[in-house]
């Protein structure tokens, strides 16, 4: 008990258990919003997921494949197509982005612009992944499991990973008299 007292007091280490407290809420504050609430009502999901399946139907056609549509299905003719779900449309990872950037130290005048970007951006690979998985379907369906859970997870998950690392490098706010 008295080593949990040290390293609760311990300066270095208060603010590692500030930063972890601050990542918990807004954990939960995410679950609530979303899990208890958005994903109810479903209309922010139905609106990222729309505009995916629009947009690739729109830039599919523009580079001369016969596509289609069903809902929130999209494909090109002669393939069974991709089906993106709720949990396939990026909202979990802008969640995850913009939660870090927020509890990290920095500017807010940094933060409301670094937000926004890094989530249009991860909104654009991931529109880019489900163009790339629409193609696959129609010429490599073999391969559309394995790059559908692995490659392409781990492409935007590196983004995110990056932009994080950006925001730490080039935004946050110091704390000199830590660690």
């Amino acid at each position: 008990m008295r080593y949990l007292f040290t390293f609760i007091m311990d300066k270095k280490y208060k603010i590692i258990l500030f930063f972890f407290l601050k990542a918990v809420l807004m954990y939960l504050l995410w679950f609530v919003l979303y899990e208890k609430w958005l994903l109810r009502v479903g209309w922010v999901d139905k609106i990222v997921i729309d505009n995916l399946v629009m947009m690739t139907d729109v830039l599919l056609q523009g580079v001369g494949y016969e596509t289609f549509v069903v809902e929130h299905a999209i494909g090109i003719q002669g393939s069974h197509g991709v089906f993106i779900g709720t949990p396939c449309n990026g909202l979990d990872l802008m969640a995850l982005f913009a939660g870090f950037v927020i509890i990290f130290n920095g500017s807010w005048k940094h933060k409301l612009w670094f937000i926004p970007l890094g989530l249009i951006i991860i909104h654009l690979l991931n529109l880019l992944r489900v163009i790339a998985l629409t193609i696959m379907a129609k010429t490599a369906p073999e391969y559309l499991d394995f790059n559908h859970k692995y490659t392409f997870t781990i492409i935007l998950y590196a983004f995110v990973f990056l932009g994080w690392m950006l925001w730490v490098k080039y935004f946050a706010v110091k704390n000199h008299s830590s660690i």
